[in-house]
């Protein structure tokens, strides 16, 4: 019988954990609010611009179907899906999370719907802008949005 080898190595976060220094807690809540705020406003001009640019794809698919269009207005739906939350427009998140479901269920059924993506740009417009809505009329918006988007099979 072959004599086990034991190895014992260090676990530098167990370590850190029982080691004076490093930043406590709430030092550490701080500092990302800090990052957070640094990065705000730059972040709500490019969630504005994106917004922006789907809205100018909108009037492309006005017009009639544009499979370029609605590829382009998927991506940047899905960047403002990624933007949103972090800075209080979680409402604006989930509407643009709707009109990415509504994007992809046209393009499997390879339909057009011009209605039904012009109702889900009046709901970014409006949530966009939350605190000029109350909390029910936003909730709406959105049970309206999921609605439309999953009424494709």
């Amino acid at each position: 019988m072959t004599k086990a080898n034991v190895f014992k190595y260090e676990n530098r976060l167990a370590k850190s954990l029982v080691t004076k220094g490093g930043m406590t807690a709430s030092e550490a809540i701080r500092t990302a609010t800090a990052a957070v705020e640094q990065v705000r406003q730059p972040t709500l001009n490019e969630i504005d611009a994106t917004l922006r640019e789907i809205y100018e794809l909108g009037e492309r698919l006005r017009a009639g179907a544009d499979p370029e269009a609605l590829r382009a207005m998927y991506a940047a739906g899905n960047r403002v899906v990624a933007m949103a939350g972090v800075f209080g427009l979680a409402e604006l998140g989930q509407a643009a999370y709707s009109l990415c479901e509504l994007i992809s269920r046209l393009q499997t059924s390879e339909r057009h719907n011009w209605r039904m993506i012009e109702v889900h740009l009046d709901g970014l417009r409006l949530l966009r802008a939350p605190d000029e809505h109350s909390p029910e009329h936003r909730q709406a918006v959105l049970a309206g949005l999921r609605q439309v988007a999953t009424s494709i099979g």
